[in-house]
């Protein structure tokens, strides 16, 4: 019987490749146990993971090592070496660049499923990261070895269609940050951005005004007399260190706003 080919859910395909690559472990509660099964589900579950073969997935969870981030940690800094390809498992993680006077600029945010240095690994054997990467909430990240990327990249079709699909999808983001950047007033930025975190639920409450000058490329001085503008005019009020949205056509027409 071809275990890749078979009719049978994920979790029995799983044990029957761990009898066949390790007969002595005897049962279900053998090497698939604990942690290493639930990432070897989990990652099956991701987009860029779920056309592998079971044995594939296998391999990555047994070569791969699980990170655990609090809110703020450093998941990477700007030059540090690119070692692995990193998957995000579950939070979030802001990516940014830095200027010399400490100004931050967001470029995207990475969760579930999504990963980072991706690019780089295919562009150089002797990558650094061209960006910091810090954890915005609790986040769970898994590091996988290059050579495990490359011979996944080679040798298997629906994992480089999916690939390229998400580079790309990275790329055009990339591209309309530039676009806001560049036509947009920052009074418009943050319109969009109030909108974006209104729409998003689960979002942690408190986000600070530099935090938000980060994400629309300003200083924290024009974020702070926008949002009193933004509140005298009754488009928003402040409740419990959390921003509700009080005339959201307003916001949105100011969004549009190029």
């Amino acid at each position: 019987m071809c275990l890749l080919c078979c009719d049978m859910g994920w979790p029995e395909r799983l044990r029957q490749v761990a009898r066949l690559l390790f007969p002595w472990a005897g049962t279900e509660h053998g090497v698939l146990m604990g942690a290493e099964q639930d990432l070897t589900a989990r990652l099956g579950q991701m987009a860029l993971f779920s056309g592998l073969p079971a044995e594939a997935l296998l391999r990555i969870a047994q070569s791969s090592v699980l990170h655990k981030y609090n809110t703020g940690d450093t998941v990477f800094s700007e030059g540090d070496e690119i070692n692995s390809l990193l998957v995000v498992l579950e939070g979030d993680a802001a990516v940014f660049k830095r200027s010399l006077d400490g100004r931050e600029q967001v470029l995207f945010h990475l969760h579930a499923g999504e990963i980072i240095s991706a690019a780089a690994l295919l562009l150089d054997d002797n990558a650094c990261h061209s960006a910091s990467g810090r954890a915005c909430q609790a986040t769970q990240i898994v590091s996988i070895p290059p050579s495990i990327f490359r011979d996944l990249s080679s040798q298997s079709s629906p994992f480089n269609w999916t690939l390229l699909r998400y580079l790309a999808g990275n790329s055009e983001q990339l591209s309309n940050l530039a676009g806001r950047l560049s036509l947009q007033s920052a009074r418009s930025r943050l319109a969009a951005f109030l909108i974006k975190q209104a729409d998003q639920p689960g979002q942690p409450a408190g986000i600070t005004q530099k935090e938000i000058a980060a994400e629309i490329g300003t200083v924290r001085e024009i974020v702070a007399r926008l949002l009193r503008d933004f509140a005298q005019a009754g488009w928003l009020e402040r409740q419990r260190q959390r921003l509700v949205l009080k005339n959201r056509a307003a916001l949105e027409e100011e969004a549009q706003r190029w």
